[in-house]
């Protein structure tokens, strides 16, 4: 026989808070909310470490250095526009 654990639904209350120095966090709960087990999930912002930080043109010049074309506005508008061309002659083709 299977032991069967008793399962509960949960309803989320947003709130926001600030982390203290000690690491604490004190939350005054809405008065609706019942005494018993709760679950808490904290989320914070992530800190990024400056030399992680990359701007679009240091990206693009990595982009360069590994061999990577790196095309212009025009030259991907050319190129949709060669591809719907060929379709349309295809088409054009198999219609005849």
């Amino acid at each position: 026989m299977m032991n069967e654990k008793k399962t509960s639904t949960m309803r989320a209350v947003r709130m926001a808070g600030y982390v203290n120095g000690d690491h604490t966090l004190r939350l005054d709960l809405p008065k609706d909310v019942e005494e018993g087990p709760a679950e808490v999930i904290v989320l914070v912002p992530e800190k990024i470490p400056e030399s992680n930080q990359t701007t679009l043109e240091t990206f693009f010049q990595n982009l360069e250095r590994a061999g990577r074309k790196v095309i212009s506005k025009e030259e991907i508008d050319r190129s949709i526009d060669n591809e719907r061309n060929s379709w349309e002659r295809n088409h054009a083709e198999n219609l005849s």
